[in-house]
């Protein structure tokens, strides 16, 4: 179950199009990366995903016109099975957010360990005393880090997801 709010998605989908026409469509839909885009003016090559695409693989990211760290890196095998041609899909964050991400909610983790611990060990004072609203600051931060990263993942890879099934008149044959 916790599985579905990851920033990770695998599956596989399935077109009853040759492998030479899924290698077109997908080749006239990506352009080459590029190190430095002016997203004010728009996509002046009008495709909607840049990367590289290779022969029966391919990593590609949406291009969009605005901010969005979680855009996912959607990579992809392409194969042959039953006279169908099958795309295994893996879509992840881009390595840096991942390990920022990761660090962040470390950390904030951390501290609510810590938080909770002394809370154990200082009980019969803390009742005594009351406790400080403020001490949960650490677990609203770790929540928001949570939600904000699953949310705007989950965001983009639907969009992703449903522009591959649409592109390649597929339909997803399971997730892995």
């Amino acid at each position: 179950m916790i599985r579905k709010y990851l920033p990770y998605e695998n599956f596989i989908i399935s077109s009853r199009l040759p492998l030479a026409e899924v290698r077109k469509r997908l080749a006239d839909n990506v352009q080459p990366k590029r190190t430095f885009r002016l997203t004010a003016f728009g996509n002046s090559h009008g495709k909607p995903y840049e990367g590289q695409i290779f022969a029966d693989s391919f990593s590609i990211s949406r291009i969009i016109n605005y901010k969005n760290s979680f855009l996912p890196v959607v990579n992809g095998q392409i194969s042959t099975f039953l006279g169908k041609t099958e795309i295994h899909v893996k879509m992840r964050l881009p390595t840096s957010v991942l390990i920022f991400t990761l660090l962040w909610l470390g950390i904030v983790g951390l501290v609510c360990l810590g938080i909770i611990i002394m809370g154990i060990i200082q009980f019969n004072t803390i009742a005594q005393n009351g406790f400080s609203p403020m001490i949960l600051i650490p677990f609203v931060m770790f929540l928001f880090g949570c939600i904000l990263t699953s949310a705007a993942f989950k965001a983009e890879s639907k969009r992703s997801r449903q522009f591959l099934e649409r592109l390649w008149e597929a339909q997803e044959v399971s997730d892995y």
